[in-house]
């Protein structure tokens, strides 16, 4: 053991010497071609693009406003990183040192799996949920637009007017967003790719496609009251899914209250056969 670690000591110091000399020849050090070796990376065509899609991904699914303002790819991957080492630490710690289980390696893998896809599991099922609960914000959203531009409004102004019948944090915070831009000179189809980038939502793109109609066609009222109805019949589908999930609820408490309630009686009357076989 002790051979083998001076041979690696050897080995590294010997390859220290020689790399320091390449270095002084060559007039660099190995920071700088650190530097350039990380910058050739940065500029591959297939890492950009890989950044890039999951950079949109990340601000489809919502994680700035469910996870961090201002993730960003870095952010994603140091996150799922620090819960996959936490969940491997932890259990290999539970499984090995504290049941002596021989399957802790097994155990310490199948945490770190489960803690790398967890942030993925979780940022969907908020950008599920988030979907579902905002379908009334996005319809009264529609709804005040079309009167305000049925009023005689620029259909900027009614856009910026929006935000104050939208409940849903995250769509409100996409239309202050909007607002904003709009206010810094940004132009309406600029501002509303921006909007339609921030949602994994088929409503979100069709308003955004709507409106985007305005600046060619100059008819909207129609467009928006058939999005509108969309909407709606896509809300009662929403309200009957949960009236399902909700029934299936509370169907499961049920039996199992029943079921504890069985098992309270069989407990009884088994004490009382034992108690008369005793006697008996």
């Amino acid at each position: 053991m002790v051979v083998g670690i001076l041979m690696v000591v050897f080995f590294a110091a010997v390859f220290i010497f020689f790399q320091t000399i390449a270095m002084l020849a060559l007039h660099t050090t190995p920071q700088e071609e650190a530097r350039k070796q990380l910058k050739k990376v940065k500029e591959a065509k297939g890492l950009q693009e890989f950044i890039y899609q999951k950079q949109i991904w990340l601000k489809k699914m919502g994680a700035d406003v469910f996870l961090s303002d201002g993730i960003t790819v870095g952010h994603w991957y140091l996150y799922k990183t620090v819960f996959a080492g936490l969940g491997s630490i932890i259990t290999f710690f539970v499984s090995k040192g504290v049941m002596h289980s021989s399957s802790s390696q097994l155990f310490t893998i199948l945490a770190a799996a489960i803690g790398w896809s967890f942030l993925d599991v979780y940022l969907r099922l908020m950008n599920k949920s988030s979907n579902e609960e905002m379908m009334a914000d996005i319809c009264e959203m529609s709804r005040s637009v079309l009167y305000g531009k049925r009023g005689g409004q620029y259909i900027a102004d009614a856009l910026r007017d929006a935000v104050m019948v939208v409940e849903n944090k995250r769509l409100k915070m996409s239309l202050i967003r909007l607002k904003n831009n709009l206010d810094g000179g940004m132009s309406l189809d600029e501002c509303l790719d921006e909007m339609e980038l921030s949602f994994d939502n088929g409503e979100i793109s069709a308003f955004c496609t709507v409106i985007k109609s305005l600046q060619s066609t100059g008819q909207v009222d129609e467009s928006l009251k058939t999005l509108e109805n969309n909407i709606e019949r896509e809300q009662i589908g929403v309200n009957k899914r949960r009236c399902v999930i909700l029934e299936n609820k509370i169907m499961m408490y049920v039996m199992m209250i029943a079921f504890d309630i069985l098992g309270v009686i069989l407990y009884c009357i088994i004490m009382k056969l034992l108690e008369m076989q005793i006697a008996f």
